[in-house]
């Protein structure tokens, strides 16, 4: 199209002139002279109104302040945009432990610590008296128990919901072997959902049921319950620490220490938990029963699922009174929602079940250890490195 517009153009100048040049030997000079000077002055004016436009833009340009330019945000390294999938994912403990928090931007360790605040809580050290209990006539069975020593822990303040569950899944949680206790290696591939996926048991396509994202997840066995505690950097807890956060012993000087038989009090509230008889009959939200939460702030520690804690079942009894029962069983505690004796729902009680039990009732919490967790803003060993972010990252840490 424009070579068409150049060969008119250049056309048109030839006619022009040859028709100037026509008017001049026939004696039309006068006319010749007359276009040509109009020519001239036409061809001024543009280049002078051009000119000036040009002089006003400039001067304009110099007058009008320049706005500057805005500065690209630099690229996140890899080990922070690490360290921020790894909060997504609810693995703030991790990013806690001394050798790990040494490398991480201040902005980056601010956030962990407040997770860390809002999802954990502190059970103090001291003695709680573990395997003593009551029945329903409230008298007391078995034998006196045992007083144990138990070191400060943070405990989860819920139970481990679906959709926390759900990023242990989406991260291939299920084909890290080393998130896994060796002996059952050859059966993780058997801990399938009902599609034959990955996943916990009543799930379906490896994901929870729409809707249920803030219900305790349920179906997971014993083993699948520590390698996800491995996997956000922390651990099942232990029965004594597990009953002192509900009972809360008050040490007293020559005796045993009071404690309580229930989260809340001596007497069962069935108002405060979700038991068989007082609740909807099925699993609810855990932040439901807020009333029943422990002195530390611990919510459903009765009630609603049962949840796996890293003892055997039958420990803690005395030598005279032991159970002979299979090494794979493993503790219990809590009670459920189709709980139906008030004594099995409370702080005392152990039942338990096979380790490799997929249960819809059975449930967890994770425990980290006071000693593992970096809150302070103290001095610490600054000797780690990204690759142990980045390994941290892949596979959890041990406890």
């Amino acid at each position: 199209m424009l070579f068409i517009k150049q060969q008119w153009t250049t056309l048109a100048i030839g006619v022009a002139v040859g028709a100037l040049g026509i008017a001049w030997l026939a004696g039309f000079w006068l006319v010749v002279v007359g276009v040509v000077a109009l020519a001239a002055i036409a061809a001024f004016v543009r280049r002078f109104v051009r000119h000036r436009r040009l002089a006003v833009a400039a001067s304009a340009s110099v007058a009008r302040p320049q706005r500057p330019k805005s500065r690209p945000e630099p690229e996140p390294s890899d080990t922070e945009a690490l360290a921020r999938l790894m909060l997504e994912q609810a693995r703030y403990a991790l990013l806690l432990r001394p050798q790990i928090a040494a490398n991480l931007p201040p902005r980056l360790l601010d956030q962990a610590r407040e997770a860390f605040d809002d999802q954990m809580t502190i059970v103090p050290e001291g003695d709680v008296l573990v395997g003593r209990y009551k029945g329903n006539d409230d008298q007391e069975q078995g034998y006196a128990g045992n007083l144990v020593r138990v070191e400060a822990v943070y405990l989860d303040r819920f139970q481990v919901t679906n959709e926390e569950y759900q990023e242990f899944v989406n991260a291939g949680g299920y084909e890290q072997m080393p998130l896994w206790d060796p002996e059952i290696w050859p059966a993780v591939l058997d801990f399938v959902d009902q599609s034959g996926l990955p996943g916990p048991r009543y799930w379906r396509n490896g994901k929870h049921v729409e809707g249920e994202e803030r219900l305790p997840v349920v179906g997971v066995c014993w083993y699948e319950a520590a390698a996800y505690a491995r996997w956000v950097g922390k651990r099942l807890p232990s029965d004594p620490e597990w009953m002192k956060a509900g009972a809360w012993p008050v040490p007293l000087p020559g005796a045993e220490p009071i404690q309580r038989r229930f989260p809340w009090g001596e007497s069962m509230d069935q108002g405060r938990a979700n038991l068989w008889g007082c609740g909807p009959e099925h699993v609810v939200s855990v932040e439901q029963y807020v009333s029943g939460a422990s002195v530390g702030g611990c919510h459903q520690l009765i009630g609603n699922v049962w949840e796996w804690t890293s003892s055997r079942f039958g420990a803690w009894r005395s030598p005279g009174d032991q159970l002979v029962m299979d090494s794979a069983m493993r503790s219990l505690r809590g009670g459920a929602y189709d709980t139906y004796f008030d004594h099995q729902a409370s702080c005392d009680y152990q039942s338990g079940d096979k380790a490799i039990a997929r249960k819809h009732n059975i449930g967890f919490r994770c425990a980290v250890s006071f000693c593992d967790i970096l809150l302070e803003d103290n001095s610490f060993d600054s000797a780690g490195s990204e690759d142990e972010l980045e390994a941290a990252g892949a596979a959890g840490v041990e406890n």
